[in-house]
């Protein structure tokens, strides 16, 4: 009996082992049928590159979406990401006018965040891009104001390099300060000085003047986030230096004007009344014979004028050496309205609209011209070389100039330009880092394919921190497929 009950323990015994093994997972039996678990990588959707205070961001991964009439883009780089966000209906634009990017409420705007997310789902460390940081200013009061794609600075040493750039012909604004100290300077004194350059090659230039009290400017400098603000204005002057020698040649009619310019001007150089002069003008020449209608071919039958009519340049019936020999004016009753040395009666033979004859700057005239009528305060009002002096204040003498330039400058000639530069402000543009032209610029969008390709750089600052930090992101590019989820 004894030997019966330790043989069905041991069977029992034998059971549960067979038991235990029956519930194991084969592949924990055999460690060679044992896979690890391996994460399938994210898929790339193309290339996003760029510098975060100036450090290049090479990105782990970049991803594209489309949803709710919105295109995201982003850029991941460990903790790091970088953000875009615009219009699914985005279009190709003009690199010099670039689609402004700006924070969450906007509808172009761009992230920068330092951390994704915290364990416990807290607030993450974002800043958003802004517009805070900028360089405008007023010219001559102009509407709208002028505002910089770039605005740039530099601190090196004890000298602080302020500039705007605007427009791909480098229309900018510079400014030179002899301090990297915040504090309020005179331009013109000390070596601190300012000038606007217009665009295109061998453009004007309009220097600060270099008088006391001219133009001031404040500073102030952010050394943590190598930042500067500040406003300005200043009183700008370009000069010109005259060039060229007047005209020189043979006066065949006796008119006063020689036969190239006439000929250039469309008048007779034959004709003694062409143009018709007005009154008061005596710079003819008394003594030509054909300003005065005793050349032979006025009485030679083989002449090819011959009938010519006796010069009669005011039409009186007088003839020009009647005049003289009276001692009566031989333009005598020739009006000029607009003072400018043409006659009404010539504007209106040029012009048949009848404006010239009120425009005393109508017909254009070249830097030696000198036939106007300094008295007439039409013309005295006028400012014929654009110079945006009037010519009556060009011709002030010494008692009478209220300006600062030269003493009896020439009406006809551009002598100086002036400009006032007012309401200037630079707020938040960096320094020693990248020069930044803030902004979206798209090349490519292929909706078929999905394919966006552009380039982006923006400054961006901090969400909820005290003192706010700043970012400047620069030298973006992408080109990336965006997908559309279901």
């Amino acid at each position: 009996m004894m030997k019966t009950a330790n043989t069905i323990f041991k069977l029992f015994i034998v059971s549960l082992v067979l038991m235990a093994c029956s519930t194991e997972d084969p592949a924990e039996l055999d460690a060679s049928l044992h896979q690890p678990e391996v994460e399938t990588p994210e898929v790339s959707a193309g290339t996003f590159t760029g510098k975060v205070d100036g450090v290049d961001y090479e990105i782990d991964i970049a991803t594209a979406t489309m949803a709710d009439g919105i295109i995201t883009i982003s850029g991941k780089k460990g903790n790091e990401v970088v953000t875009l966000r615009m219009p699914a209906n985005i279009s190709p634009n003009s690199v010099t006018n670039p689609y402004v990017l700006g924070g969450a409420s906007e509808v172009y705007s761009a992230f920068y965040n330092t951390d994704i997310t915290n364990s416990d789902s807290s607030v993450i460390t974002t800043s958003h891009a802004t517009s805070k940081s900028d360089l405008h200013m007023t010219i001559d009061g102009a509407t709208p104001k002028w505002i910089a794609d770039t605005p740039n600075a530099d601190i090196s040493g004890a000298v602080t390099t302020i500039t705007g750039i605007k427009g791909a012909n480098g229309e900018s604004v510079n400014i030179v300060l002899q301090t990297n100290q915040a504090g309020s300077y005179t331009f013109g004194t000390t070596g601190h000085t300012a000038n606007y350059t217009e665009s295109g090659a061998g453009a004007d230039v309009f220097e600060a003047d270099t008088v006391a009290d001219n133009g001031a400017i404040t500073l102030e400098v952010d050394d943590v986030n190598k930042l500067v603000s500040g406003t300005f204005n200043f009183f700008g002057t370009e000069k010109y230096t005259q060039t060229g020698t007047a005209p020189t040649g043979v006066d065949t009619d006796g008119d006063g004007m020689f036969d190239g310019v006439e000929l250039s001007l469309g008048f007779d150089p034959n004709s003694a009344c062409s143009p018709i002069m007005p009154e008061g003008y005596t710079g003819y020449d008394a003594a030509n014979t054909i300003w005065l209608g005793t050349h032979p071919m006025y009485n030679d039958p083989n002449h090819p004028n011959y009938p010519t009519p006796m010069p009669d340049c005011d039409g009186d019936g007088i003839s020009n050496e009647d005049e003289i020999t009276a001692g009566t004016d031989p333009y005598e009753g020739n009006i000029d309205t607009d003072g400018d040395g043409v006659s009404d009666a010539q504007e209106d033979i040029d012009d048949v609209s009848g404006v010239a004859k009120n425009d005393p700057c109508i017909p254009v005239q070249d830097q030696f011209y000198a036939l106007y009528d300094a008295a007439n305060t039409t013309w005295m009002a006028a400012d014929c070389d654009g110079d945006t002096i009037n010519n009556g204040d060009e011709l002030k003498g010494p008692d009478g100039d209220v300006l600062t330039t030269a003493d009896n400058t020439n009406p006809y000639f551009k002598d100086f330009l002036t400009k006032e530069f007012t309401a200037g402000s630079f707020a938040k543009v960096p320094y020693d880092q990248p020069t930044i032209k803030r902004g979206l610029n798209i090349s490519t969008h292929d909706t078929a394919a999905k394919r966006i390709v552009g380039t982006y750089s923006f400054i961006s600052a901090s969400i909820g921190e005290d003192p706010i930090k700043w970012y400047v992101i620069t030298d973006g590019t992408f080109d990336v497929t965006y997908t559309v989820p279901e």
